[in-house]
């Protein structure tokens, strides 16, 4: 008779809760978690995909180590002792910079594995501790630092709001886009929708999706001019008097260089470059600024587009023009159960470790790992020689793979931490097995920013690991013990820091996450696993207001974006790539080839069916920056200057993008609106 087990999905960010059936050692269904207030029963198709992932034929399940070109076995002790000395050597030789960390999106959903991983880059004097962060939810973040002091989560609260814009958000989709997700979401509009019928949705978005259709106005962009809609939507707020004059003097500064920056961006000239009528334009700005309550929820497309965080800077004062910024049924700080508001504020990124070869701060103690084939294969003082891969794969993971994967190829030393073979352990000198995470007890510590009410779970481990499997922080703490450092008075970071990575490299974690709880009110780690269906305690205080600016105030012409905005032109079609690419979407069937619905259709290269392309033919994709071939998959949602190329499929979407254009806060690449064309192959 199967187990029922109380648990939450790790297999995409959405972490919805679950109900799992084990049976013979092996997951054989699930069910929706009906209490959960943040899936409210939904469980994703990735996430019933995910349970053959345990008992993979090529799972791993030893370590190895490379001899003569190929992989054979090796014991943890001779792998572990053997990376510690090299690692050690290497810093001795070349400094602290010369080793680097990759922790991959899994790592992101390991509370341990996080909190250990960075411990390590304390440890080791690093800042070279690389994330795909840039690749998601950076641009954002950076701009809410700039603007209200610190780099709080804020979400759309798109149920409440009487004005609801979608620019590009899309629940079906992207589950609302990083550090908005889950079903609740989707479901709160409806909800409210239905209650109260004044309540307005406008979809903002080059495809005519579902909920676009369903949408009581909605405006077909053109892909990669998210930014120019939102400067014309303050535009409009700003010079025709629609703001909230109490609320400005209140609490915001630099209102006359808002001005200045704003005024070139005429509502005329903004519709132009989007491609929208300009009477609609300004007529959502000024619905949107009459509407007691009202938010943009925006999606990829802003945060993964040209000029990300002057995108989501222009996102932020629309909200403040308005006395949406920190308010109910607007832009709100996602507290959660856990305040870690100080902890978040206490990393300010004009005072972080920058890049070396981009000059891009840390931010949260993260690098860009957009910059990590640079930063190892361009030689001078602090080039990267070791690095470990956590729970990821850079070369797919990152734009321009063939450049990624030849840096990973001249490393002094690549270790590689996974449950699976992938393109990166292909290359590496270590393998080290670790667990899914349907084999690991876990802790909703690190995502609980992200969620519209006040809820924490903890899950036990739902299956057995291979008997010679590890967890990451278990691998990482007895690496630690293996590369003695020493503390010097200078250093990456400041030396309160060092010496707390210095303990928390090794030290058993588990009493730090009870003392944890502890501080914050919470049962223990224990009491919470017995919880079926973890601790609600109830939905976010909306009004929560602690901007830690100077002058505790909203800045809403930050200094350090002066610049960047002042460099703002309007963009040109290249007549030789006169289509608009977009690989910044994600597709509920899969997120690349290791996790995807069984028999998931190949979404190919999409195009509008108005195109001269036939559906199936077999064309090439090129933008200035590279090549790939696909078949054509006719998509009638799109403009038909739009082309689709989902990021992880068989078509490789990274070799079209920029690796070296990034956004000079976050390190984004543009995956919105490149220029493109497509050709016979």
């Amino acid at each position: 008779m199967a187990e029922i087990i109380a648990s939450y999905s790790r297999a995409t960010e959405a972490l919805e809760g679950v109900r799992v059936s084990v049976e013979g050692g092996r997951i054989v269904g699930f069910e929706g978690d009906t209490a959960n207030p943040k899936s409210a029963g939904f469980v994703s198709p990735l996430t019933v995909a995910s349970a053959a992932l345990p008992h993979h034929p090529d799972r791993l399940t030893t370590p190895l180590k490379r001899e003569g070109g190929r992989l054979v076995e090796a014991s943890w002790d001779e792998a572990l002792d053997a990376i510690g000395q090299a690692l050690a050597g290497i810093r001795r030789a070349h400094g602290p910079r010369a080793v680097g960390l990759y922790a991959g999106y899994p790592v992101a959903c390991d509370h341990l594995g996080a909190v250990r991983t960075a411990a390590l880059a304390l440890h080791l004097d690093t800042p070279n501790l690389f994330t795909p962060l840039a690749m998601w939810g950076a641009a954002r973040l950076m701009a809410a630092e700039l603007v209200t002091g610190a780099p709080m989560p804020l979400q759309a609260d798109v149920g409440r709001a009487h004005y609801t814009v979608l620019l590009g958000a899309d629940q079906d989709d992207g589950l609302w886009g990083p550090l908005q997700l889950g079903n609740i979401h989707g479901l709160a509009l409806d909800y409210f929708r239905n209650r109260r019928k004044q309540n307005k949705l406008v979809a903002v978005d080059p495809r005519r999706t579902p909920q676009a259709a369903g949408a009581d106005e909605h405006l077909r962009i053109r892909p990669g001019t998210e930014v120019f809609f939102l400067l014309g939507l303050a535009h409009s707020v700003l010079f025709r008097h629609w703001t909230d004059q109490q609320y400005l003097d209140d609490y915001c500064v630099n209102i006359d260089r808002l001005r200045r920056w704003l005024e070139p961006w005429t509502p005329a000239r903004c519709a132009a470059i989007c491609d929208v009528d300009p009477g609609e334009l300004a007529g959502v700005a000024l619905r949107f600024a009459r509407s007691a309550m009202a938010t943009v929820a925006i999606s990829p497309l802003v945060i993964q587009g040209p000029h990300a965080t002057v995108a989501c800077w222009a996102w932020l004062v629309v909200h403040a023009l308005t006395a949406n910024l920190l308010r109910p049924g607007g832009l709100f700080e996602a507290q959660g159960l856990i305040d870690l508001q100080p902890i978040l504020a206490s990393f300010p990124t004009d005072r972080a470790p920058t890049t070396r070869v981009h000059g891009l701060p840390n931010l949260l103690m993260q690098a860009p790992a957009t910059t990590l084939a640079r930063e190892i294969l361009e030689p001078g003082d602090g080039q990267v020689r070791a690095l470990l891969a956590l729970d990821g794969c850079p070369i797919a993971d990152l734009p321009q793979p063939g450049r990624v994967a030849d840096a990973l190829e001249s490393l002094e030393l690549l270790v590689a931490f996974d449950h699976l073979p992938s393109e990166t352990t292909a290359r590496a000198h270590w393998v080290l097995p670790g667990v899914h995470f349907w084999e690991r007890a876990d802790l909703h510590l690190l995502d609980h920013a992200a969620l519209p009410t006040r809820f924490m779970q903890a899950t036990p481990a739902v299956l057995q690991p291979p008997a010679q499997a590890r967890t990451l922080a278990d691998t990482l703490a007895e690496l630690a013990k293996r590369v003695p450092v020493g503390l010097s008075l200078r250093g990456t970071w400041g030396r309160h820091l060092r010496l707390t990575g210095r303990y928390l490299a090794s030290a058993p974690l588990e009493p730090w996450v009870d003392r944890v709880l502890d501080w914050s009110g919470l049962p223990p780690l224990a009491e919470l696993q017995a919880l079926p269906g973890g601790l609600d305690r109830g939905e976010l205080n909306r009004a929560v207001w602690r901007p830690t600016t100077e002058n505790e105030k909203l800045d809403l012409a930050p200094e350090r974006l002066e610049a960047a905005v002042l460099a703002l032109s309007v963009p040109t079609v290249d007549p030789d790539f006169p289509l608009s690419l977009i690989t910044a979407v994600n597709l509920p069937t899969g997120r690349g080839a290791r996790l995807r619905v069984p028999d998931a259709q190949e979404p190919g290269v999409r195009v509008h069916p108005d195109t001269t392309w036939v559906d199936g033919a077999a064309v090439i994709v090129e933008t200035p920056y590279g090549r790939a071939e696909g078949v054509i998959r006719h998509d009638p949602t799109l403009r038909s200057d739009t082309v689709i190329v989902p990021w992880g499929w068989a078509v490789d979407a990274g070799r079209l993008l920029d690796a070296d254009t990034l956004d000079p806060f976050s390190g984004t690449v543009a995956q919105s609106g490149v220029p493109c064309r497509l050709r016979e192959a």
